[in-house]
């Protein structure tokens, strides 16, 4: 699986999704390093209107982010709860506030597969061929459907 399938079935696949939403103009995959301040991760935020998005070890430059090196994730939701409770300062670096890594799926598996793991998670990681290429959320996944993707 994690992106290795290349399938011409006639059900919609994640990469479906994922290209479908890259119509916009949001870098395939927008991601923090874990001494990057959180800050820093809220102008990312609010620059491509993304509520979420993974951490990856310094150095692992995209295209060439391998699954290993993602270590965390950004979330908005939780930086804001921090923020607001002073667990948090923008100046703090992001490692102090990550959240657990988004759960990750492949590019080549069914949209069902997309669904279940949205069930409990609000965002989830695309693989292609085993490298982060994207992020996919609920809303990403509705805009799809609404426009008659299966």
């Amino acid at each position: 699986y994690y992106g290795f399938l290349e399938d011409s079935g006639p059900s919609a696949r994640v990469a479906d999704v994922l290209n479908d939403k890259e119509h916009g103009a949001i870098p395939s995959l927008v991601h923090m390093h874990p001494d990057e301040t959180v800050g820093q991760a809220i102008e990312v935020l609010r620059e491509y209107g993304v509520s979420q998005m993974p951490i990856v070890k310094p150095g692992a430059g995209h295209p060439d982010v391998m699954a290993a090196e993602v270590v965390g994730s950004v979330v908005e939701r939780e930086l804001l709860d921090a923020l607001f409770t002073k667990r948090a300062s923008l100046e703090d670096p992001l490692e102090k506030h990550m959240s657990a890594p988004l759960p990750q799926v492949g590019s080549g598996e069914p949209v069902a597969d997309l669904m279940s793991v949205l069930g409990s998670a609000d965002a989830a990681i695309v693989l292609v061929e085993g490298k982060p290429t994207g992020v996919v959320s609920r809303q990403d996944l509705l805009a799809f459907l609404a426009k008659g993707g299966k």
